[in-house]
């Protein structure tokens, strides 16, 4: 294994914003060996690069070329589901990828779950109302996305807690370059079991289709293309990977805002029409991916900095996200802030495919626990965040109410 950077200060995971704010006002493209990239921090730098066509999304290379070569088929298998990734592909292989997938993933099939959606939310509550206190983590804001993205995959509830097990070790993996040899081995081996258990899926799907996401994938059709095997199964590796993690994050990261600013959970409160604004503002005040990552294909100039053909550049959303050349007061949280162009969710060809379902899952969570639970508040306790500079999210958050 290639020697890696050493770790982010826990100071810093706890709260990257002062970090960023110093970068960007010192350097914004800067190069940091550590992790042998330009990391940018300026809106401007940042948004133009998520559109600009001289940078390749495919980066998992850098990811995957620190893995010691096993020699095995799984090594292989994880690597080939990778490369078959829409969020790692360019154009014409991302295009195609994501036409067929807009066919299945489409705004009616997102739309048609909102009573499902906040079904699910109102039993979570019911089961913890009269204790008085819950853990919004462990028990709201990862069993939700779970039970929604295995039930849109068309998966046994009894496989929920297998599917984020699976997300969770590919998570730790996709979100810290500075712990990949503690990581990469259970992430090898949970996508190696996660596609076996997509071929059982797919082919009773092909066999008998359901009114389910995966069988809609494996039926999707553009003017005659159609998914490859590896292609579908990478694109359920995605879905259950993204579906889980940054949903959980950003729920948790949002009432944790909200009781850090009680104004605006009063608020909310008393104007719940407020919602959507309150979740974008989340997404831009404490969104659950703070960085994504591209890789020059030609020699360009970002900032005054010159940029080579072959390096990787980190584009730090979270920095972008508070940037007072974008946002007036941008360390305030507001729920009422007109315009947010936040970058929580990408920009241009790589902007999230499951953006409109990560936001009316945290909307009707959000909103219910705030509408249902007065005088909410957080339970004396040092919150732990993950050590993912990448996925950013709290461990636990108790709160009492």
């Amino acid at each position: 294994m290639a020697q890696q950077p050493a770790r982010l200060d826990p100071r810093t995971i706890a709260n990257p914003y002062p970090r960023y704010k110093q970068m960007r006002s010192e350097e914004p493209v800067r190069w940091n060996p550590g992790i042998r990239a330009w990391v940018l921090t300026r809106y401007s730098d940042i948004s133009a690069a998520l559109r600009d066509d001289r940078l390749s999304a495919e980066r998992i290379t850098a990811l995957t070329g620190l893995i010691l070569e096993t020699g095995g088929e799984p090594a292989r298998q994880f690597e080939r589901t990778f490369l078959n990734m829409m969020l790692f592909s360019d154009p014409p292989d991302h295009t195609r990828l994501r036409k067929l997938a807009n066919k299945a993933f489409t705004p009616r099939v997102v739309d048609q779950m909102r009573t499902h959606i906040q079904g699910i939310v109102d039993g979570i509550l019911d089961d913890v109302q009269a204790d008085g206190k819950m853990d919004v983590i462990s028990d709201l804001a990862y069993p939700l996305p779970a039970i929604v993205i295995a039930e849109m995959l068309g998966a046994a509830p009894q496989d929920r807690d297998r599917f984020k097990k699976w997300s969770g070790d590919l998570a730790a993996f996709l979100g810290n370059i500075r712990t990949v040899s503690d990581t990469y081995e259970d992430a090898i081996k949970s996508v190696s079991e996660l596609i076996e258990h997509l071929k059982e899926l797919v082919a009773q799907r092909r066999k008998e289709p359901q009114d389910d996401l995966i069988s809609a994938l494996a039926l999707a059709e553009e003017e005659g293309d159609s998914f490859s095997e590896e292609e579908l199964f990478s694109m359920c590796v995605l879905l259950i990977f993204a579906g889980h993690e940054t949903t959980t994050n950003l729920i948790g990261n949002g009432i944790l805002a909200l009781l850090n600013n009680p104004d605006q959970l009063e608020k909310l409160r008393q104007d719940p029409s407020l919602i959507e604004a309150a979740v974008e503002e989340i997404i831009r005040y404490d969104g659950p991916v703070q960085t994504t990552s591209r890789t020059a294909l030609e020699s360009l100039e970002i900032g005054g900095k010159q940029i080579a053909k072959g390096e990787r550049i980190s584009l730090t959303l979270g920095a972008a996200n508070r940037d007072p050349e974008q946002f007036s007061d941008p360390d305030r949280m507001d729920i009422t802030r007109n315009d947010i162009r936040h970058v929580g969710f990408g920009f241009g060809i790589h902007f999230c495919l499951g953006s409109a379902l990560a936001r009316m899952e945290s909307r009707l969570a959000i909103s219910t626990v705030v509408q249902r639970m007065p005088d909410l508040r957080l339970e004396p306790t040092d919150l732990a965040w993950r050590d993912n500079p990448i996925l950013r999210g709290l461990i636990s958050l108790p709160v009492a109410f």
